[in-house]
């Protein structure tokens, strides 16, 4: 009825600032019915899941004629490799090189395969904490879409406040995790 189309077409004020903004991105992108994805971004290392996620992404770019971003973290080293610092220096250095080569060349491999089914890709490479970098880098690109790996957890309480979980929580575009 007109009552009902009325009420269910009001704006809702439960709406956060961050959800509204959300919101009202989706209603952009909705063709017939579909939310169409114009901007993606994967989080990807050299995990098993994370080349899953970028497959999908990939095919989700092609097939949407969106512009995809890979996103990888060069994490920070843990605390012991003070120990090695103090004891050789250079080594240090050798490490960081080693690891930055290694997450440039894995961005390359990925540029290729985009360029084999026609998608141009921006690669980000960014430093410090996993959850962080993500985030500072969605920000920085507002996607539409997050596609993150997902990796098999034996308990469903590791999953809250897991990398995915907090990505889901502090990011205003929709996250798809894929196995």
């Amino acid at each position: 009825t007109a009552a009902t189309r009325q009420k269910t077409s009001a704006p809702n004020p439960n709406l956060s600032p961050s959800n509204d903004r959300v919101a009202h991105r989706r209603q952009v992108h909705r063709r017939r019915g579909v939310v169409v994805f114009k901007k993606i971004a994967v989080a990807c290392d050299e995990s098993v899941e994370a080349e899953r996620a970028f497959r999908s992404a990939l095919e989700l770019a092609r097939f949407a004629s969106a512009e995809l971003s890979v996103i990888t973290v060069i994490e920070e080293f843990p605390a012991y490799i003070g120990y090695v610092s103090a004891t050789a220096p250079d080594v240090t250095r050798l490490l960081v090189d080693e690891r930055r080569a290694f997450y440039e060349n894995l961005q390359a491999k990925a540029k290729l395969h985009a360029a084999e089914v026609g998608v141009t890709i921006r690669a980000v490479l960014t430093e410090g904490s996993e959850v962080a970098s993500i985030i500072d880098a969605v920000e920085r690109f507002q996607p539409d879409l997050l596609v993150v790996g997902l990796h098999r957890h034996e308990s469903d309480l590791r999953i809250f406040g897991g990398t995915v979980h907090q990505l889901a929580m502090h990011v205003t575009c929709d996250v798809l995790g894929v196995h």
